[in-house]
């Protein structure tokens, strides 16, 4: 009887990462994950090479540890270190599904997470809200005097009525900045808004205020008027634009609610951000006795786990109890 012996062939570390990358692509992976994963593995291969370390073969469990505590003497916080981790076993789960290492050669099978400290985030309470929101609207009263090119105050009309819109919709809906951003005329209407290809490649309806659609309205109004003066096209149809009539991004969102809060008594421990408004969403979920499967939904998450998680870092714990603790057959 003869036997056939399969020799693997022993790869460079950096050999493969481009394939990979390319495969997560093709997958339909985010851009954002593809970047991350590039940024991650490329400082875990050059702390290797300091090893001495060149061939995916000669990577083990150790190596994989004493890269993540050099993190963590870093300074890095756990779930940072906790990001590295999922790139590299994502790196060698590539490597096993294309028969480039055995299964049972692969180093991340015996890492485990670094356990993460409970972080609680403190967010907006309705007086806040309500100030800010008070803020911005005055600014949309705003009227230009002079309409020509070397006076912006159609500009500061425009822009004020964007970023009111934009707190708006923070506020009720509790969508992921990025799903802001991307949203086109087509996607709102009187009473929903659509989000097309949002986390995870999902599109999903989520029900607002009217007053969203009145403002939408009163919003397009100005941005028209402004566009068509200074012969600026809008070919792509995004809700949020630039002056320059480019889609709106995050950073540029990010500076104009920080300019709205610092005109605010806003606590000086809350971080103002996009994603700020997305926890305060959560928590008025809660306190109106939202079960988290419904809270499941409105937020976008994949898993019910994701969302325990992400209502456990608010410091609302009793009633977070009762909503994770939901269970539908004791109300029957």
């Amino acid at each position: 009887m003869v036997k056939e012996f399969f020799v693997l062939q022993n790869f460079r570390l950096e050999e493969l990462l481009e394939e990979m990358l390319f495969n997560e692509k093709a997958r339909g992976i985010s851009q954002k994950t593809i970047k991350k994963h590039q940024k991650f593995l490329k400082l875990f291969f050059e702390f290797l090479k300091k090893e001495q370390i060149y061939f995916i073969e000669d990577v083990t469990p150790k190596s994989i540890r004493q890269f993540m505590l050099m993190k963590l003497e870093e300074g890095c916080a756990e779930t940072y270190v906790n990001s590295h981790l999922r790139s590299i076993r994502a790196y060698f789960k590539y490597c096993v599904d294309e028969d480039y290492i055995r299964y049972d050669r692969n180093p991340c099978m015996r890492v485990k997470w670094v356990k993460e400290r409970k972080v609680i985030i403190q967010t907006f309470n309705d007086m806040e809200i309500k100030e800010m929101l008070k803020v911005a609207k005055k600014l949309t009263f705003f009227k230009p005097q002079k309409m020509d090119k070397q006076h912006t105050g159609y500009q500061t009309k425009f822009t004020n009525q964007r970023d009111y819109l934009l707190l708006l919709i923070l506020v009720d809906t509790g969508l992921r900045i990025n799903e802001v951003m991307n949203l086109k005329d087509f996607h709102i209407t009187n009473k929903e808004l659509f989000v097309e290809n949002g986390k995870g490649k999902k599109d999903r309806i989520v029900h607002c205020s009217p007053l969203i659609y009145k403002e939408y309205i009163k919003y397009k109004r100005v941005a028209n008027s402004f566009f068509e003066y200074n012969e600026i096209e809008n070919i792509d149809n995004y809700v949020f634009l630039t002056r320059e009539g480019k889609q709106y991004n995050y950073i540029l969102a990010e500076r104009a609610i920080i300019k709205i809060g610092s005109q605010c008594k806003i606590r000086k421990s809350l971080r103002i951000s996009p994603h700020s408004f997305r926890h305060y969403f959560a928590q008025k979920l809660v306190r109106n006795g939202t079960d988290i499967y419904r809270i499941q939904k409105l937020l976008g998450h994949a898993s019910i786990k994701t969302t325990e998680v992400y209502l456990r870092s608010l410091n609302i714990e009793d009633e977070i109890s009762e909503t994770v603790n939901f269970s539908p057959l004791q109300t029957l």
